[in-house]
């Protein structure tokens, strides 16, 4: 065979010698054992990432329940207004005795009335108050948001105060 027959590929295939069937078995089974034990590896390690993951995540949940706990915990401004401003026990007033007793025009309770619609702010709504307490102490507003995501709620209202 000349040079140029086997760039060309004009060769007669019959004139070549059969390939060693032991030799290419030999090769196949080390490439299979070798691409198996790769993928075992692999899978091993990627096993233990996801575990070490887990465990961060359940640390970090619990540090959350954590500060959602001690945040409960911390009394609001309108919780203490409310307190301090309406007394326990008001005492009925007392008409005195030489007074003439004034007719009295029966209004409507108040709660029958239809309160009129004034807006909220976000700070204030209940539903958004543990999160603006949770920015107050320092919580990064990114897990802020994230936690007014996995609860529904709109975490596009952090931004707007």
């Amino acid at each position: 065979m000349d040079a140029n027959a086997t760039i060309t590929g004009d060769v007669d295939k019959t004139q070549i010698p059969p390939l060693n069937q032991k030799r290419i078995l030999a090769f196949v089974n080390h490439f299979l054992i070798s691409t198996c034990t790769f993928l075992n590896e692999f899978a091993l390690g990627c096993e233990t990432k996801f575990v070490e993951m887990e465990r961060q995540l359940q640390k970090t949940e619990a540090s959350l329940v954590i500060l959602e706990a001690k945040l409960a915990s911390i009394p609001t401004d309108n919780d203490t207004d409310s307190v301090t401003s309406s007394p326990a026990n008001p005492l009925p007033a007392t008409p005195e005795i030489d007074e003439a007793p004034t007719p009295t025009v029966e209004e409507p309770p108040e709660t029958e009335q239809e309160p009129e619609l004034v807006g909220v702010r976000a700070c204030e709504d209940v539903r958004y108050m543990k999160f603006f307490k949770m920015l107050h102490v320092g919580v990064p507003a990114p897990a802020v948001k994230q936690k007014m995501n996995t609860e529904g709620l709109d975490s596009q209202l952090l931004e707007c105060v």
